[in-house]
């Protein structure tokens, strides 16, 4: 199966540089763009099957995608971005004043920690991992595409290649490219990653 990983396109919260885990927020005419960049890069490829985040940034990324296909993109809520809580649309350097005992918790241990009222990193983990074993069982020769957030495309990508949860923070998935995997028999090989060009077959010998 070759996978093909998207993050989703610019939104203002990206921008501003605050939180924003579950917060719907839609993607900026440049967000709109990087999503049609992406369209162009994979025009050749054939999708047999399409996976999306319940969140509308995610969801009209893989719906630009695939605006010229016979496919739309399903919806998996395990694929939607960690929930910060009471962090959602703060800034760090705000919290570190106004909720200072939760942030020097969350930079002491960040795997164990969780924002005020927000999602346990196990337990974000726990979903994310549930996704990647899903894959990795998956014995087929097709192109899948995953639309889905920084955090669950870094923690997913670093499980798939057999790391840590902490390698989740070695790959930065840029806005406006694509990723791709191949997983044969459970093995995951990183074949591109944040690609800005048309999608070509490799031939092997």
């Amino acid at each position: 199966m070759r996978l093909f990983l998207v993050r989703h396109g610019q939104t203002e919260a990206n921008l501003s540089g605050v939180f924003c885990g579950m917060t719907d927020v839609e993607l900026t005419k440049t967000g709109i763009n990087q999503a049609r960049q992406v369209a162009r890069y994979l025009s050749s490829v054939t999708f047999s099957q399409a996976t999306s985040s319940v969140l509308r940034r995610a969801r009209h990324t893989a719906e630009i995608i695939l605006a010229d296909r016979a496919l739309s993109a399903s919806i998996d809520t395990q694929l939607n971005e960690m929930y910060f809580g009471a962090w959602e649309m703060r800034h760090h350097h705000d919290l570190q004043h106004e909720d200072a005992e939760a942030w020097s918790a969350w930079l002491a241990d960040w795997q164990q920690a969780s924002p005020t009222g927000g999602e346990t990193f196990p337990a974000f983990a726990a979903r994310i991992e549930n996704v990647a074993q899903q894959l990795l069982k998956q014995e087929n020769q097709d192109n899948l595409l995953l639309v889905a957030h920084q955090g669950v495309l870094g923690l997913l990508l670093a499980r798939l290649l057999a790391m840590p949860p902490s390698a989740m923070w070695h790959f930065h998935f840029e806005q406006g490219a694509y990723s791709v995997v191949e997983i044969h028999h459970g093995f995951t090989t990183l074949r591109t990653f944040n690609s800005q060009t048309c999608w070509q077959l490799e031939t092997r010998e």
